[in-house]
């Protein structure tokens, strides 16, 4: 039976059901591998957001990963800065610009001192905000952005990039970015991904991770020749059931999606393991 893989979740010990239980769920459904990224630290209830505070939600989240290893399923460890935090620091804590910028590099330093220890396995969600914001506060993330790729470039990791949605002007802005820094193209994932990016990264070496819904299961499957993988993008968070999906329906969905098209078994494999070994260097 075909083995699934979620490119892209969360989990929060703190108000949902944690690691281990996703895992278990997950696993039964028929999963395999997971790649598990942080959240913020007001996820956490960890205020006001300092360095401290997003030292101990990086240290949480990696005892959420040994937990999500329990139930036996391979799992890498995530990290990063979200773009979103960037707005939150100053519109709700009166950060500047510069002061965010300051946090955030000291942030990716801890994240990547704990990949050299062997903690964590890659950087994200790092990147640019997908809605309307100001200019400064996009360089600010433009920036957050390039150091995760040049530690990428030096630590050979991938980086899950939040980015807006604009097709080959997205893709485009990242490749020029990636070349100046001679960043290796196969470890940098573009996450949420909407058809028209995916298929504009995957022309330069990209691969991208789309939502697992199935109206976007079955199109992915079905007309998209690309390097993708699935994701739920769950945030397991009680007040926001089930978004983005829940990792095993969508783990349910595929499958059953996959028992419809038997014809295209080779490509399942390949969206659910190659590209993962890929992307990860699991052996």
């Amino acid at each position: 039976m075909l083995q699934v893989a979620d490119a892209h979740l969360h989990s929060n010990p703190i108000r949902g059901f944690g690691a281990k239980v996703i895992a278990e769920k997950f696993k039964q459904a028929g999963g395999w591998f997971m790649a598990l990224v942080s959240l913020s630290p007001t996820a956490y209830n960890l205020e006001p957001p300092s360095l401290e505070s997003y030292i101990k939600a990086i240290d949480l989240h990696i005892l959420e990963c040994r937990r999500a290893r329990e139930s036996k399923i391979k799992v890498m460890c995530i990290s990063g800065f979200h773009p979103a935090d960037v707005d939150k620091l100053i519109d709700y804590y009166g950060l500047k610009p510069l002061e965010v910028l300051n946090l955030a590099y000291r942030v990716i330093d801890e994240i990547a001192s704990r990949v050299k220890e062997g903690l964590l396995d890659g950087i994200g969600e790092v990147g640019r905000q997908h809605y309307k914001t100001s200019s400064v506060r996009i360089l600010v993330s433009e920036y957050i952005l390039e150091k995760a790729i040049a530690l990428s470039r030096d630590l050979n990791i991938p980086v899950h990039m939040h980015l807006e949605q604009e097709g080959e002007a997205t893709v485009h802005l990242v490749d020029i970015v990636a070349s100046r820094l001679g960043a290796y193209k196969h470890k940098l994932l573009f996450h949420h991904a909407d058809p028209k990016v995916i298929v504009e990264a995957s022309k330069r070496g990209y691969p991208s991770s789309i939502a697992g819904i199935p109206k976007l299961i079955e199109y992915a499957i079905t007309n998209l020749n690309a390097i993708f993988m699935f994701e739920s993008d769950y945030l397991d968070d009680p007040k926001r059931p089930g978004v983005v999906a829940y990792p095993w329906v969508m783990a349910e969905n595929i499958i059953r999606i996959a028992r419809e098209h038997l014809e295209l078994e080779e490509k399942l494999y390949k969206i659910n393991v190659d590209n993962i070994i890929k992307l990860y260097g699991i052996e």
